[in-house]
């Protein structure tokens, strides 16, 4: 009971100074030595606490990091950290910022397109890269086009930044959330795709819409777009552009064909990303160069990666397997199930309660602690509210890092890049948008998805 009551508590309080440290780093100063407590570090004073408590011991850990059959915490962060190398290694190159280019110049003078453009840019780059590597890439790009010519940078950078959280739903990895319930319940990449398309396309286009309407008196009808840049300049590493968009590719198949050869999608992403490595490598021993300018690939690796993300997502996995061990989750499985005798409520349940919770403890963490509720023992569906609940997940997941910016990590970044490029946009602002615009994009996502089930079970 007592080590029930101190989970709990630990749980809790991890997740309010995660809540805090979003926003702000604190140090804290021990003789001569400065400790940092930020989002990385904060479930790793939880664990230790639990730890000097006796609460957990040295299996719990292990299991926290090695997993179950089920979910596989180590192989999750392989196959986002893989793709992220990628990603980031082609945008090294200078081929996201040559393609953003170019698109923009292609919206003439017209502030009405160049908006359509952003976002439809910002959402293809999510669905084959992943949503936190386009808030990235294109943030500091766009507030660039916007002071280049005048323009109000808000209504273009939020597009952006809702689009790369909507698409993000379509693919197995356009989100490490996605990743977590997608490897839970064993989906295959195609086997997830069928499912996620087209509740994906009808939350995209009605957010296009909706954003369109709360800033349409914002978007100037013309635009002095004068920027001569000359686009193929842009690209500064041209051999290493095309290696690098071959490897995704190459790899974005080999994850489609993955069923047929039995091999698990970690191990492709790690592959492939091996490949780019050992490519970079050789180039850096050989002192091979491309129009005289050699690109350090391994500060891409050393200063771009998101590194933060191993021990935070690890730790709250961790802090989870306490709540497990506990009794917690099938308590809560046992309640939630409850409220899902209706397969249209239990989704629309599912959805909301999961977007919300985005807002409370981070959308990483939520997506931990709910797909272990769904996998309790104790949370009693039928087999096409199970897939409904999980499927509900993942568009809560994605969709509630837009209600507020504490939603996903993805909105501290973003704020934090528009902070620096001196674009103010307060988190009661951005909130009041997310609220007006995301009930109903979570409403019509999950309705597409029930109509999917139905028709499918």
């Amino acid at each position: 009971m007592l080590k029930s009551i101190t989970s709990i508590i630990v749980f809790g309080f991890v997740i309010l100074i995660l809540l805090f440290s979003f926003k702000k780093t604190y140090k804290i100063h021990i003789k001569k030595y400065t400790i940092k407590i930020d989002y990385s570090i904060t479930p790793l004073i939880g664990i230790l606490i639990l730890l000097f408590t006796f609460t957990i011991n040295i299996d719990t850990i292990i299991l926290g990091v090695i997993g179950t059959n089920t979910i596989k915490p180590y192989t999750i962060l392989i196959l986002f950290m893989s793709l992220a190398y990628i990603s980031l290694s082609i945008d090294a190159t200078g081929a996201f910022e040559y393609l953003a280019f170019k698109i923009s110049k292609s919206a003439g003078n017209s502030g009405i397109k160049l908006f359509i453009y952003i976002y439809f840019l910002s959402s293809i780059l999510t669905i084959f890269t992943s949503n936190d590597i386009v808030i990235l890439t294109l943030t500091p790009i766009i507030i660039y086009f916007c002071n280049y010519t005048k323009i109000n940078p808000i209504p273009y950078i939020i597009a952006q930044f809702f689009a790369a959280n909507i698409w993000s739903i379509a693919l197995y990895i356009g989100n490490p959330t996605n990743i977590i319930v997608a490897q839970a319940y064993g989906l295959s990449f195609l086997g997830y795709l069928k499912w996620s398309i087209f509740p994906t396309i009808s939350a995209g286009l009605l957010t296009l819409l909706l954003l369109w309407i709360i800033f349409r008196k914002k978007i100037p009808k013309k635009i002095e777009f004068t920027l001569d840049a000359n686009h193929k300049a842009l690209i500064r590493d041209k051999l290493g552009a095309i290696f690098g968009i071959t490897i995704l590719i190459l790899c974005l198949i080999s994850l489609s064909l993955s069923t047929l050869f039995g091999i698990e999608l970690w191990i492709i992403t790690l592959f492939f990303s091996g490949l780019l490595l050992i490519y970079q490598t050789s180039r850096k021993i050989t002192n091979f160069r491309t129009n005289s300018i050699n690109i350090n690939y391994f500060k891409v690796l050393k200063n771009r990666i998101p590194w933060k993300i191993i021990p935070f997502t690890l730790g709250m996995f961790i802090l989870v397997e306490s709540l497990v061990q506990s009794g917690w989750i099938d308590l809560l499985g046992s309640n939630i199930s409850n409220f899902t005798n209706n397969l249209f409520l239990s989704i629309l349940l599912m959805g909301f309660l999961s977007a919300l919770s985005c807002n409370i403890m981070n959308n990483q963490p939520m997506t931990i602690f709910f797909t272990q509720i769904l996998l309790s023992e104790s949370f009693i569906s039928s087999q096409a509210e199970n897939f409904g609940n999980m499927f509900s997940l993942i568009i809560g997941s994605n969709l509630g890092a837009n209600l507020t910016l504490i939603g996903a990590l993805a909105g501290i970044m973003w704020h934090k890049i528009a902070q620096d490029k001196k674009v103010m946009l307060s988190f009661k602002d951005f909130a009041k948008i997310g609220f007006k615009i995301i009930p109903s994009i979570i409403l019509i996502a999950n309705l597409i998805l029930y109509l999917e089930i139905v028709l499918w079970f």
